[in-house]
């Protein structure tokens, strides 16, 4: 019998019709046979679609050669999976601009929900690769999936931090997924396809274009239950994508910066428009927490009992610093409230090397975790 999956490459080849107007002839006709034998004016029955487009693809759909051949994904070990796929993330399917396929490589997504996209600034501050990492990490442990673009910056920070976490993440990329791009995140992109998976609508051997990530971005939101923002600039591709979830309703979280910083300009710009504010993974996890598992949640209040019991180990003096320096007091005010400076910068060294605060540019520091005010 004849591979099916030619058919759905034959589909995917014809790009001139735009995602919408796919996503929309196979919503009606489920199949891409179906699809490709229907006549021009029933096409034109779907929201959209012209006589002057219907007739184009009723003359070219039959005749159409498949957007790369089977012999291709087979020995490049990459999985098609279609529009009706039972992998295909569920979500995704709901926005009107659905790809018609995805090329997969790694572990399959199974059930990937509930899914949380993690994006932010490819040039960010050490706090806010910190901050990805963190959330990343007690998401995962909490139940979510995590999904990212596997560009260098906060997504890679958010695939470390689900990877640390031995839990699942998926990269959605701007190329084919046989290509690695960055290079520079070639080590993550191993580690990743061990436990994970990445995605694209691009078929094999297609190269990263600049106009392909805005289009990618879709993707990574739309298969998400919401969008997580960590540091944006303001004309970061990562508000494209905090926008488009707002389209596709989906939630829109954002952690603040300082309102000077610029790699928080975008972050602090969607927080005016209406995005969640959060400051730690534990207000997300808390919103979604009847869409978790039972089993994850648990794992994640073991996590939370551990880190309760290091901070009982805090001096009261440490306790003291991470106090204040949670509530914003910088280092030259903390030298004014009598603090002695070699004992200061002794403790500032310790709590650092304990992860509890980072050391930011021009000697400034910034607590990683909360803690409670009394032992």
């Amino acid at each position: 019998m004849p591979d099916d999956r030619l058919n759905w490459l034959k589909l995917a080849s014809m790009n001139w019709v735009g995602a919408t107007l796919m996503a929309g002839l196979i919503k009606k006709y489920k199949h891409p046979r179906l699809a490709m034998l229907a006549a021009p004016g029933d096409i034109m029955q779907i929201q959209g679609w012209d006589n002057r487009r219907a007739q184009r693809f009723s003359a070219e759909a039959t005749k159409s050669q498949p957007i790369c051949s089977l012999e291709e994904l087979d020995s490049k070990g990459i999985r098609l999976i279609t529009f009706n796929d039972p992998e295909y993330p569920p979500l995704l399917r709901e926005i009107p601009d659905s790809p018609l396929v995805l090329f997969a490589k790694g572990e399959p997504l199974g059930n990937c929900s509930p899914a949380i996209a993690i994006v932010g600034a490819r040039n960010a501050s050490q706090m806010g690769y910190e901050l990805a990492h963190d959330f990343a990490f007690k998401l995962a442990k909490a139940g979510f999936t995590i999904v990212s673009g596997l560009a260098l910056g906060i997504d890679t920070y958010a695939h470390r931090g689900a990877l640390d976490a031995e839990e699942k993440t998926i990269a959605v990329l701007a190329n084919g997924v046989d290509m690695v791009y960055p290079r520079g995140n070639s080590k993550v992109r191993e580690r990743l396809l061990n436990s994970g998976a990445v995605i694209s609508e691009f078929a094999p051997g297609v190269a990263p274009l600049p106009w392909y990530f805005p289009i990618r971005n879709r993707i990574i939101s739309g298969m998400c239950i919401a969008t997580l923002v960590i540091e944006a600039s303001a004309r970061s591709g990562s508000l494209i994508t905090a926008r488009l979830a707002g389209e596709q309703n989906r939630e829109v979280f954002a952690v603040p910066g300082g309102s000077s910083s610029s790699p928080s300009e975008g972050t602090m710009e969607l927080i005016k428009e209406g995005a969640n504010l959060v400051t730690s993974p534990e207000e997300i996890i808390e919103y979604y927490s009847d869409l978790l598992p039972a089993d994850k949640l648990s794992s994640f209040e073991k996590l939370k009992r551990e880190e309760l019991k290091e901070d009982e180990d805090l001096t009261e003096k440490e306790r003291k610093i991470v106090l204040r320096l949670a509530s914003g007091a910088t280092i030259d005010e903390l030298l004014q409230e009598n603090w002695k400076s070699d004992e200061l910068f002794s403790l500032l060294l310790q709590l650092e090397m304990r992860n509890y605060i980072v050391k930011l540019s021009g000697g400034r520091y910034q607590t990683r975790r909360q803690i409670n005010k009394a032992n």
